[in-house]
């Protein structure tokens, strides 16, 4: 099994030389093209400036997008995220401001955005600047976190599923004075719910636990929120393939900051490796298997002109810092960081933004003869996007069974939005023996057998939920699933022989089935077709 795996830097193209005070990078495929572009924010503590959105070509480079709203607005930018908050199917882009209105740009699905500019999400003020993307309440709708440093409270807003937002004012999560400066969501107990991180400057840090009923309980004890420290950035991430997401947290000045997950709701930090003793400026984190081993490496980005951080995944708990090659001995002013397959090929590339008027950096991953897996999840009754949605695979490398799992994220750190997309490495092995999809929504697939070295789209299967008749006879059920889909239903009195009775195209996210005429309820109607079967793109 190779191991080592090099980067390239990009010096070539406007991506690398367009001068900024960027903060962060936010990889998302806005066009559906299967290319990741990028956005950059730029701007804050005090310069104004326009973000940078690259589109990717496909064959290994960007164009600059010029003259639309997203890229002409100005702003004292920290951080974006993307999602697709009206399940449109194309993804839309908040970016917060310091001291500013925030931007909430949507998607309109022809190469194009919009700009909203009513509602409390893109009209309260306060120095915004992380954010990330979460549907905590598990309604199919995404939510937004904002965290907000300078002594203020923090932004929680709940999309009320019709395009707008109401801003949760109640509860230690919407109430908590802080310096916040990273967010991120993370179910760590495994319940189906997201809990919530916030990286708090100088001061405790907070963990709120989802209370499964639209509520958070603050945890008060164990290191994870008892520990000070300058906290900027927060990344999830199951570092040692046992099922439970662990976090990582970057500080300024200070040694970063690990926390093993316990598997029982609490966490023990790590005090041994250069991962937890190296002291430096770091501001970015982010996790990322980039040499395709089956196991996740961590990158983190260091400001005040210092090297960056590369540190391997040892494969038994803990990590080796990598000591050559360029990215890891380019000096800048780096903030954000992001991971991100640009050009598809199954190794992850990485994206560093600096501020202080320096180039971005660029890397691509070179590769080496490792083999990989990669999933598009496509919500229908979960959020389109399918934030927080877990993806687990089981597959034998170097010998050894070995399950991996990736939660898919609306946005974690300071600065930082990874791919919506849940990437693996799998060493030496040449095909996937499970592929495990855990939907917010609670439905599960599993898909077995999968070959290597490709990517896969796996869609939500539908749901049937019945409702009582609108004329108190009959029988009548929502199908909520994919637009644009059609859904053959059958009908059964022994749940052995079926009779094809209708076939229902589905022009919404909801369609509404009814039989007038079914006087037996006990009967039963399912959908027989199933959009849930992996699919090569």
């Amino acid at each position: 099994m190779t191991t080592n795996a090099t980067f390239t830097r990009i010096t070539a193209g406007n991506i690398v030389s367009d001068h900024g005070n960027t903060f962060s990078g936010a990889w998302g495929d806005y066009d559906n093209d299967g290319y990741l572009d990028l956005v950059a924010a730029n701007g804050g503590p005090s310069t104004i400036e326009n973000e940078f959105l690259y589109h990717n070509d496909g064959t290994g480079t960007f164009t600059t997008i010029l003259g639309m709203s997203v890229v002409t607005n100005g702003g004292l930018s920290f951080a974006a995220a993307w999602g697709d908050y009206n399940n449109d199917g194309y993804l839309d882009l908040f970016i917060p401001n310091l001291g500013q209105k925030n931007f909430l740009y949507q998607n309109m699905g022809s190469g194009g955005f919009t700009k909203m500019t009513t509602g409390s999400i893109v009209n309260d003020v306060a120095n915004s600047v992380a954010c990330a993307w979460g549907d905590y309440d598990n309604d199919g709708f995404l939510d937004l976190f904002v965290a907000n440093r300078g002594g203020a409270s923090n932004f929680l807003y709940h999309n009320n599923r019709d395009g707008t937002f109401s801003r949760i004012t109640a509860g230690a999560i919407a109430t908590d004075i802080g310096n916040s400066a990273g967010c991120a969501w993370g179910d760590y107990d495994n319940d189906g719910f997201l809990d919530l991180f916030v990286a708090n400057y100088g001061q405790k840090n907070f963990l709120y636990h989802n209370n499964r009923n639209g509520t958070f309980t603050k945890t008060t004890t164990g290191s994870i929120a008892t520990d000070v420290a300058n906290s900027l950035c927060a990344a999830w991430g199951d570092y040692d393939n046992d099922g439970y997401l662990d976090l990582f947290v970057s500080t300024y000045g200070g040694n970063n900051l690990l926390y093993h997950n316990n598997h029982d709701g609490t966490f023990t930090r790590i005090i041994a490796g250069t991962i937890v003793t190296d002291g430096g400026s770091s501001v970015g984190c982010t996790w990322g298997d980039y040499d395709n081993d089956g196991y996740l490496d961590l990158f983190v980005s260091n400001a005040a002109n210092e090297r960056n951080f590369l540190y391997r995944n040892n494969g038994d708990g803990t990590f080796g810092k990598i000591l050559s090659g360029n990215i890891v001995t380019d000096g800048g002013d780096s903030i954000g960081c992001v991971w991100g397959d640009y050009d598809n090929d199954g190794f992850l590339d990485l994206f560093v933004a600096n501020r202080a008027g320096q180039n971005n950096f660029l890397y691509h991953n070179d590769g080496n003869s490792n083999h990989w897996v990669r999933v598009k999840c496509v919500g229908t009754v979960s959020n389109r996007a399918a934030i927080g949605t877990k993806v687990r695979i089981k597959a034998t490398v170097a010998g050894a069974e070995r399950w991996q799992m990736r939660q898919i994220s609306g946005g974690d750190g300071e600065n930082n939005s990874d791919s919506l997309m849940a990437q693996f490495g799998v060493g030496d092995a040449i095909g996937i023996e499970t592929v495990r999809v855990e939907w917010p929504s609670g439905a599960v697939q599993e898909f077995t057998n999968i070959v290597a070295n490709q990517s896969l789209t796996v869609i939500e299967p539908p749901r049937l939920t019945a409702i009582n008749p609108s004329n108190g006879s009959g029988f009548e059920f929502n199908l909520t699933g994919q637009p644009g889909f059609n859904y053959t239903i059958e009908a059964s009195t022994n749940l052995t022989h079926w009779m094809q009775i209708f076939t229902l195209t589905n022009s919404g996210r909801v369609s509404l089935f009814a039989d007038a005429d079914a006087t037996n309820q006990l009967g039963q109607a399912v959908s027989q077709f199933v959009p849930g079967a992996a699919a090569v793109d």
